[in-house]
C-alpha cells in the first residue's frame, strides 16, 4: 500500500486524514535511523525533513509542508520531479493578531513602562484609530492584518505584485518598487512578505530612513527583509516611535544586541505562527490543507499551494 509519513510536533497525535495511505506518524525528535528508514519508503511525507533526510527518499513524489514558507528548500537540493507545497492561509489569524499585539502595546509604551525604574509619565502615546498603514505583502497574513486594522479605523495600504488588480480590505495598492513613495506617509508599516531576492535587506539603511520619524515598524513576515545594522543606527538617532520584529536576520537574536535594550522595541522569538502544542485552531487549519490536498493527490487533481521551485 502507499505510504504516508507524518513528521510534526503532535507525533501520534494526528487526526484521520486519509484512507488511501498507510500512514506512519513520528515526532520531529525521533529516532534518526527511523527517520532514515520511514523518508526511504514514503510516497508522500507532510512535514519539513532536511534535505539530507530527502536524499534517502526512493519513492517520494510529494511533500507537503506544515509551515506556511517553504524557504528551506528554495535554494536548491530540492528532489526533481517531487511535488512541494505549504500550509499558507493556516497561519493569518494568529500572526495577525500577534502583529496587532506589538503594535498596540508600541503605540501606547508598555514595554517602555514594563522596562521604566520609578513611577512617570512617558509622553504622548500613537493614536490607532484615522491612521495610515503601509502593509507589506497581501497574501493571507497581510489581509487579516488589513481585516484587523481596517475595524480600527485605519486606512490600509498593500503592498503586492499584482498592485492593478483591487483587493478587499486594501484602499489602494503598490508594488514593491514604488512603495517607497508610500513610506514618508506611513504611520505603521507591517511586513509580511517571503524571503527572496526581491525582499532581501529590502529595508536597508537608505529606504528606513525615507519613514517617519514617529512610524511604528512591525516585522512578522521574513527577517531578511530588514537590515537590523541600519535599523539600528536609525533608531539611535531617534527614529521610529516604536519596533516590533517576530523574526530577525540572524536568528536567533544575540542577547547583546543593541535592540534589546531599547525600551520602545519588542522582539519575540518566531512564534507569531506557532500551531502544533499551542493554538489548536491553526493547528485544525493546517490539518484541513493535508486533508484536502491528500484527497486531491489520491484523485489527480491540482494541489493547493504548490510551489515553484527555482
Amino acid at each position: 500500500m502507499r505510504k504516508l509519513l507524518i513528521l510534526s510536533d503532535c507525533g501520534q497525535n494526528v487526526p484521520h486524514l486519509t484512507d488511501d495511505f498507510e500512514v506512519t506518524a513520528l515526532p520531529r525528535d525521533a529516532d534518526a535511523d527511523l527517520r532514515l528508514r520511514s523518508i526511504a519508503d514514503a510516497e508522500v511525507i507532510i512535514g519539513e525533513p532536511t534535505l539530507e533526510e530527502l536524499s534517502y527518499a526512493k519513492d517520494l513524489k510529494w511533500v507537503q509542508m506544515t509551515w506556511a514558507g517553504a524557504d528551506r528548500y528554495l535554494h536548491g537540493g530540492f528532489p526533481q520531479n517531487v511535488l512541494l507545497t505549504t500550509a499558507s492561509g493556516a497561519f493569518g489569524e494568529t500572526i495577525a493578531e500577534h502583529a496587532l499585539a506589538m503594535l498596540f502595546a508600541l503605540c501606547r509604551r508598555l514595554p517602555a513602562y514594563q522596562k521604566a525604574e520609578k513611577w512617570q509619565d512617558l509622553g504622548s502615546e500613537k493614536r490607532i484609530a484615522g491612521s495610515t498603514a503601509l502593509i507589506y505583502g497581501c497574501g493571507n497574513i497581510g489581509t487579516e492584518i488589513a481585516v484587523r486594522l481596517q475595524a480600527l479605523g485605519v486606512h490600509a495600504i498593500g503592498v503586492c505584485r499584482a498592485a492593478r488588480q483591487p483587493r478587499a480590505h486594501f484602499e489602494a495598492l503598490t508594488t514593491l518598487t514604488c512603495a517607497e513613495f508610500f513610506l514618508p506617509e506611513a504611520d505603521f508599516i507591517c511586513c509580511a512578505l517571503p524571503s527572496n531576492e526581491e525582499t532581501e535587506h529590502y529595508f536597508n539603511e537608505e529606504r528606513l530612513s525615507l519613514c517617519r520619524d514617529d512610524a511604528v515598524l512591525i516585522n512578522v513576515g521574513r527577517g531578511s527583509l530588514i537590515d537590523l545594522n541600519g535599523l539600528t543606527k536609525l533608531m539611535d538617532t531617534g527614529k521610529f516611535f516604536g519596533v516590533g520584529l517576530d523574526v530577525t536576520n540572524p536568528e536567533p537574536l544575540p542577547q547583546n544586541h543593541p535592540l534589546r535594550s531599547k525600551s520602545n522595541v519588542i522582539i519575540t522569538p518566531h512564534v507569531a505562527g506557532v500551531s502544533f502544542g499551542h493554538l489548536p485552531e491553526t493547528e485544525e487549519k493546517i490539518w484541513a490543507i493535508c486533508r484536502e490536498n491528500l484527497q486531491n493527490y489520491a484523485e489527480g487533481r491540482s494541489l493547493r499551494n504548490q510551489v515553484s521551485l527555482p
